[in-house]
């Protein structure tokens, strides 16, 4: 399992390798707010020091100190009130101002949509002493209403700042992934009904173009191919569910029993590699057969549906010329911002791969697997607006 999860890791480096750089400079810049014992909860933006100053999203901050934030649109500057006191943050001028006359320029920037200013000159400006918490670590604003001392505050909050932690990779992660994807022009190759005796021979072909792909399998193939299931995952692949049947008359009983055969697709996922997956295509697509009830079930079991925007063709017949499956996806793609394509596991698209790689390379398509924490495609437009 260990050399499961380190090709995961690979594949995120080479497909998204700004994040890996990006994501551990923002790690090493993170430091935890506190006023008094209030440890503040930051969205979108997080607090972070910049050559030896620890700057904040200064909404956030003012809350905890009870101060008031105005924004005026005429200046396009912050206001910034707490009892006597007050702090002008000029955005345009990047310059900060407070009322005892104090002017620092190049203090103030937006970063995602949060304004950011220095940590410690509005802290004093409000009568509030300023403390650095290595441990953490944390920057501490406190007043004659604090009731622990610094050695109390980390031991007090080492739980918490875990799981805020937690959130901050996590969203710092998700964000850095949605700007590679806004960068580049991405494309994304999916095969249903695996695996088979032919996955191993498009696994070639994948690598041979430095492409990955994400397979959506079948539960009792998983169990006859587990081989060649670590193997798709291994070398930086993705797995979604696919189910057990693939009946229309038996999956799409009641959403409790297509629910039950993701579940058990997934079971068997985990017998093999150790991992589960929210990730699911449901046979034959989601219209019409993913009606309200059945759409709200997945939703509820955390299972992220996917369909496509580019349909090969591949299984309309038990052969289809490769030539006429290159053919339907060049014409589609062409059409799509964000290719999502349609392929299945068959001797016809074994052939007809090399073809659409070569094609989306030259039309400088990046091919990268589908990440389970991406918004999902769905025909069902309004499934993931909820």
């Amino acid at each position: 399992m260990k050399k499961i999860a380190l090709f995961l890791m690979i594949s995120i480096i080479v497909f998204f390798p700004n994040e890996s750089y990006g994501h551990q400079e923002d790690l090493n810049k993170l430091i935890f707010i506190v006023v008094n014992e209030q440890l503040i909860a930051f969205e979108d933006a997080y607090p972070e020091v910049k050559d030896g100053t620890t700057y904040i999203p200064i909404r956030f901050f003012a809350e905890a100190m009870g101060a008031d934030v105005k924004w005026d649109n005429e200046s396009n500057s912050v206001y910034i009130t707490k009892d006597e006191g007050e702090i002008i943050l000029d955005i345009p001028l990047k310059t900060l101002i407070t009322d005892g006359g104090i002017i620092m320029t190049d203090c103030v920037y937006v970063k995602h949509n949060r304004i950011m200013a220095p940590f410690k000159v509005i802290a004093k400006c409000f009568g509030y002493d300023v403390s650095y918490i290595p441990a953490g670590p944390i920057a501490r604003a406190k007043n004659n209403n604090a009731r622990m001392v610094d050695e109390e505050v980390y031991f007090h909050f080492q739980d918490t700042m875990t799981k805020e932690k937690e959130k901050m990779i996590l969203t710092i992660r998700n964000r850095e992934k949605e700007e590679f994807r806004l960068r580049y022009k991405i494309a994304y190759i999916t095969f249903d009904d695996g695996p088979s005796i032919y996955t191993e021979r498009l696994l070639k072909i994948l690598e041979q173009y430095h492409a990955k792909a994400t397979f959506f399998m079948l539960a009792d193939r998983i169990t006859n191919y587990s081989e060649i299931v670590k193997k798709v995952a291994e070398e930086g692949n993705a797995i979604g569910l696919h189910g057990v049947t693939h009946d229309v008359k038996k999956i799409y009983r009641s959403p409790s029993i297509l629910v039950s055969e993701m579940n058990a697709c997934n079971d068997a996922l985990q017998m093999v590699t150790g991992m589960k997956t929210t990730l699911i295509r449901v046979p034959y697509g989601s219209k019409p057969h993913m009606t309200e009830k059945f759409r709200e079930a997945v939703l509820r079991e955390g299972y992220k549906m996917w369909d496509w925007n580019v349909d090969s063709k591949d299984s309309e017949a038990d052969y289809v010329s490769p030539a006429v499956i290159l053919e339907n996806v060049k014409e589609q793609v062409a059409r799509r911002n964000v290719p999502i394509i349609l392929l299945h596991e068959r001797q016809s698209t074994v052939e007809a791969l090399p073809k659409i790689l070569e094609h989306l390379n030259q039309e400088g398509y990046i091919l990268i697997p589908i990440d389970g924490e991406q918004k999902p495609y769905s025909f069902w437009k309004d499934m993931y607006e909820r």
